[in-house]
C-alpha cells in the first residue's frame, strides 16, 4: 500500500499539479488563528494594496521586515522608499519560508494594482529553521524560490522582478547556514535572464577581511541601518529602470566580488567532480520538475525506501521501456528511480548533496553513471574521479546501505567504437571501487552484445536499451536485491 501511495503522488504531479508535498512548495499559513500578528500584518497590507498607487514592492521575511522596525531600516525608508513612485509597500515577514510566501501571494498580496518593481529576497529560513539538513535540503529552497517567482510572474505580469541573493550570515564562511544559502543562491540566480527578472547580489558588502558579518549584523543575520543604505545603493539602478518604463538602459545582474567557500573548494577541479545543478532560465524546466516529483516522494515514503535507482538517461528509462519490469519489483520493494536524462556525473555529485539521499534510509543504492561524460567531452580519469565522489557522499548520506555499482553500458555498433573504448577505461578503473561488502560489483554488459559485438538489437540508438534490455537488467540485478533486502 505505501509503494502504491509513493506511485499515485508521482502520476499525480506528472500530471502537472502546480504543488508539492515538500513543505516549501505547499504554500502554508502560519496558525489561522485571526488574532495572529502574521494575520493583522497581512490585513494591513492588503488594506495598503487596496488603497493602490502601488509601484515598489518588497517581498520577503524579517531582513525585509526590518525597513519598518526600529533598530534596522526605518530611516533608510523614510528616506528612499516614502514617497511618489518609490513608496515601498513591505511585504515582509518575521520568520517566513517560502511556504508563507506562497499563501501570502495566493491571498491577495499581489492582486489589485500593477506594481513596477518587485524586489525579493526569501530563504534564510528554510535553512535557519531547521538544523537537520534533512528537514530542509537547499534542493526544496530552490524549488520553493522558484515557485514564488512563477506566482510572481503569474499576478503581476508586466513588473520587473529583482531577485536578491540571500544575504551572508554567521561568523565565517563555513557557517553551516551559510553555506546552505549558497548552495541557493548558486542556482536560484540562473532564473535571471537579466531582461525581466534580474540577479542583484552584493553579499561582499557585507563581509569583512574574514568573511565575518557581525560588523553590520549584530546577530550575525540582521543588518543595521548601515546594511539598509546599502541594500537601497545596490537595488536602485533597477527600480529607476523599472519605473522608466524602458526610457534607461537595463542594468546588468549583479555578482558578488567574493567567492564562496564552495567556489574556493573547487578550485581547478575537474568538472566532472564539480557539483552541478541542471537550473536555467527557462531552460530545460523538466529537471526541476522531476527533482520535485522525487523530494515529494521521498517525503511520501515517511523515510522507508528500500531501493534507489540512480543515473542518467538509462535509469530513467526505467519509467518508460523499463516500466513493466519496475511495477513487477515494486509488488515486493519500495524504489526511488532518481535517473535523470543527460545527467553526468557533476549533476549527480549535486543531487546527492542537495537533496535526494535525505530524509529516508535505503537499503540498496543501484547506481550506472558515466556515459554522458564519455569523450570526447572528458578524460576517462575525470570521469573515474566523478563516480569516486558518488560513492563517497553515498557513503555519508546512506552508510548502511549497500551500493550496486554497475558498470557503464556498452555503446555504439562495435568495440572500436571511440566512446565504447573511453566507457570500458572507466569501467576497468572503477571496477577496483567494489570491495564487496559495501559496493558490490555487478557487470553484465557482455549479455547485451551479438555476436559481431553490436548492441543494436538490444539497444535500438546503441545507447538505450529497449524493454528486452530491462529484463535482461533486472534478471541480472534481482538476486543481489534479494539478498541485500532480505525479500
Amino acid at each position: 500500500m505505501k509503494m502504491k501511495r509513493m506511485i499515485a503522488v508521482a502520476a499525480l504531479l506528472a500530471a502537472g499539479t502546480s504543488f508539492g508535498a515538500i513543505r516549501a512548495v505547499t504554500p502554508t499559513t502560519w496558525n489561522g488563528k485571526p488574532g495572529s500578528w502574521q494575520m493583522k500584518r497581512h490585513a494591513e497590507k492588503m488594506r495598503q494594496a487596496a488603497a493602490g498607487g502601488v509601484k515598489v514592492v518588497f517581498i520577503g521575511d524579517s531582513i525585509t521586515n526590518g525597513w519598518e522596525q526600529k533598530g534596522r531600516g526605518p530611516e533608510q525608508l523614510e528616506k528612499y522608499f516614502s514617497k511618489g513612485d518609490w513608496k515601498m509597500l513591505n511585504l515582509g515577514y518575521s520568520a517566513d519560508r517560502t511556504e508563507h510566501v506562497l499563501w501570502r501571494l495566493d491571498n491577495g498580496e499581489l492582486d489589485g494594482y500593477e506594481a513596477k518593481c518587485i524586489l525579493l529576497m526569501i530563504g534564510t529560513n528554510n535553512t535557519g529553521h531547521f538544523k537537520k539538513f534533512c528537514d530542509e535540503p537547499p534542493a526544496d529552497t530552490i524549488l520553493g524560490i522558484r515557485e514564488i517567482l512563477k506566482k510572481i510572474r503569474a499576478k503581476q505580469p508586466k513588473a520587473k522582478v529583482v531577485l536578491t541573493a540571500i544575504f551572508p550570515r554567521g561568523a565565517n564562511e563555513g557557517d553551516q547556514f551559510r553555506l546552505r544559502n549558497d548552495v541557493v543562491n548558486r542556482e536560484v540566480r540562473k532564473f535571471c535572464d537579466g531582461k525581466t527578472v534580474f540577479w542583484c547580489d552584493f553579499s561582499d558588502r557585507f563581509l569583512d577581511e574574514k568573511g565575518d558579518t557581525g560588523w553590520i549584523m549584530k546577530d550575525r543575520l540582521h543588518p543595521g541601518p548601515q546594511g539598509y543604505e546599502i541594500w537601497y545603493e545596490e537595488v536602485k539602478p533597477y527600480i529607476e529602470y523599472a519605473l522608466s518604463d524602458g526610457k534607461l538602459p537595463p542594468p546588468k545582474n549583479r555578482f558578488s566580488k567574493v567567492k564562496t567557500a564552495a567556489e574556493k573548494a573547487e578550485g581547478n577541479l575537474p568538472e566532472t567532480v564539480r557539483p552541478d545543478a541542471r537550473v536555467g532560465a527557462g531552460r530545460i524546466a523538466w529537471w526541476l520538475d522531476r527533482l520535485l516529483q522525487k523530494r515529494n516522494q521521498i517525503v511520501a515514503s515517511k523515510g522507508e525506501i528500500d531501493l534507489v535507482f540512480l543515473g542518467d538517461s538509462i535509469t530513467h528509462n526505467w519509467e518508460r521501456q523499463g516500466k513493466a519490469q519496475l511495477a513487477e519489483l515494486a509488488k515486493t520493494y519500495s524504489i526511488l528511480d532518481i535517473g535523470y536524462s543527460g545527467d553526468r556525473t557533476q549533476h549527480v555529485i549535486w543531487r546527492c548533496q542537495n537533496g535526494e539521499l535525505d530524509g529516508y534510509k535505503a537499503k540498496c543504492v543501484m547506481m550506472m553513471i558515466g556515459t554522458n561524460n564519455a569523450y570526447p567531452r572528458n578524460k576517462p580519469e575525470d570521469v573515474v574521479k566523478g563516480i569516486r565522489r558518488i560513492l563517497d557522499v553515498i557513503a555519508e548520506k546512506q552508510p548502511q546501505a549497500k551500493v550496486l555499482l554497475l558498470p557503464i553500458f556498452v555503446r555504439g555498433e562495435g568495440p572500436q567504437n571511440v566512446q565504447r573504448k573511453a566507457n570500458e577505461e572507466v569501467n576497468a578503473a572503477i571496477r577496483g571501487f567494489a570491495d564487496g561488502e559495501k559496493v558490490i560489483w555487478c557487470d553484465f554488459n557482455a549479455k547485451y552484445l551479438d555476436e559481431k559485438g553490436d548492441t543494436k538489437w538490444i539497444m535500438p540508438d546503441r545507447v538505450h536499451p529497449n524493454e528486452a534490455g530491462y529484463k535482461i537488467w533486472t534478471a541480472a540485478v534481482l538476486p543481489h536485491f534479494k539478498s541485500i533486502c532480505g525479500k
